[in-house]
């Protein structure tokens, strides 16, 4: 599962991401891997990456490897002060702040792995191949 990791507060910057990417990797959490920096798609018009608004990680499972990820960020929130997201790619969401305990966090990661779940299933069932577009109608008038 992928998992993207961000500020939830104030501007991020490139400075901030490299600091929070070196932390996760020297924990060396067994399952989390490909932690690298996320960019947003360039609007339309722009040329380029996009603007760097988030960390990327890939979590092998939702049992042992989002809880380290999850516990090592809880270090990382207190040290810094601040208030980390979570989202799953198909958009479930984790806060991690500094003032939560290990049993609410744990509770938190199960409602988390649970609604990405369901998400992904649901969306599975949304997925119907659409009908091809109608043949354009042919002007009859001509002049």
């Amino acid at each position: 599962m992928k998992v993207k990791i961000e500020y939830t507060k104030g501007e991020t910057t490139k400075e901030d991401l490299l600091a929070l990417q070196g932390f996760i990797e020297r924990q060396k959490i067994k399952g989390v891997s490909r932690v690298g920096i996320a960019t947003q798609r360039p609007k339309k018009g722009q040329m380029g990456s996009g603007i760097v608004s988030a960390l990327s990680a890939l979590v092998s499972s939702a049992t042992g490897p989002l809880s380290a990820l999850a516990m090592a960020l809880v270090e990382w929130v207190k040290l810094k002060r601040s208030e980390i997201r979570l989202t799953g790619t198909s958009g479930a969401e984790l806060v991690i702040s500094g003032k939560v305990k290990e049993k609410d966090l744990e509770n938190a990661i199960e409602k988390f792995f649970t609604q990405e779940k369901a998400n992904v299933k649901a969306g599975a069932k949304r997925s119907k191949p659409t009908p091809p577009p109608p043949p354009p109608a042919q002007n009859e008038e001509k002049k």
